[in-house]
């Protein structure tokens, strides 16, 4: 049965691989789509499972108004599967090897302009321990360019204010050193200074940002934080953490540092992935050059 071999290929992934819990459940999600699809079709086994039922699915998919980029993510889930599956002979064929990806946007990532990230942060107070909590994660987020979800898993022992760098777990639970900034460190100090008091009865979980019932910080916190202080100012963009994360690769690569130094600091596999800041880069030299040019 296919669900077996999704079953099978899920705990693969979450095991095997070591994906986050947040990836496992998006190709749970995508796979799971497919199969309502499949159960459709009268179609239970992988085997009968051919490259035109395939392309009818995807068809499908298009047709139905979703963008791209939903569509490749699903297409990258089926194609993720049916390689596990010829891999373990669950398969005779790989019907999904011939299936390609449909063009995505090549939209840039938003990034804010340093004054724009200087107003972010000194828009947050310092009057209380929450408000401390919020600036040190904002601080963080922007000083060493984390994933929310590699922000949230920082736990204690993780960093070294000697040598002034984090010990981050990323994608794959594989681990990383991050260097980041004086200010930042000096804001982290103070927020341990006061950590405990956010919860002086839920003990010592040992993660380094509380809720202030002294849980783990969440993602969808981080999220709620950075909305928040957003909408005090007078910024018209779309701001996320992963916003912060982007401008943190630019502002680097903008004032001299290398496309290969950045790739590690980010955790990226593929120097593809980072080369985005470059076409970010030339974008703002465009820019420059029509503002400031007197034959532009």
């Amino acid at each position: 049965m296919i669900e077996k071999n999704i079953d099978d290929f899920l705990t693969y992934l979450r095991y095997e691989k070591g994906c986050s819990p947040n990836t496992v459940i998006s190709y749970k999600n995508d796979l799971e789509e497919f199969t309502a699809f499949l159960t459709g079709q009268a179609v239970s086994e992988a085997d009968e499972i051919s490259y035109k039922l395939l392309h009818f699915y995807i068809s499908g998919l298009g047709k139905s108004g979703l963008k791209p980029a939903s569509i490749e993510r699903k297409i990258a889930s089926i194609k993720s599967l049916f390689k596990y599956m010829s891999r373990t002979g669950a398969v005779r064929k790989n019907p999904a090897a011939l299936i390609s990806s449909p063009k995505k946007d090549k939209r840039l990532p938003t990034v804010l302009e340093s004054s724009e990230i200087t107003a972010l942060i000194d828009s947050i107070p310092e009057s209380s321990i929450l408000s401390i909590r919020n600036k040190t994660v904002v601080m963080l987020l922007y000083a060493s360019g984390l994933r929310v979800s590699e922000l949230t898993g920082l736990n204690l022992g993780e960093i070294d204010f000697g040598e002034g760098v984090l010990i981050v777990t990323g994608k794959g639970s594989k681990q990383r050193i991050v260097p980041t900034g004086e200010r930042a460190l000096s804001m982290l100090k103070r927020y341990l200074a006061c950590r405990r008091e956010l919860a002086p009865a839920a003990g010592d979980t040992g993660a380094l940002f509380l809720t202030k019932n002294g849980k783990r910080l969440q993602d969808r916190m981080v999220r709620y934080i950075i909305d928040r202080y957003i909408r005090e100012l007078s910024i018209q963009k779309h701001v996320s953490p992963h916003t912060l994360r982007h401008t943190f690769a630019t502002h680097l690569l903008q004032n001299g540092a290398g496309i290969r130094v950045i790739q590690e600091m980010l955790g990226h596999e593929s120097l593809s992935t980072t080369q985005i800041y470059t076409h970010l880069s030339i974008q703002k030299l465009k820019e420059s050059y029509d503002n400031s040019h007197p034959h532009a």
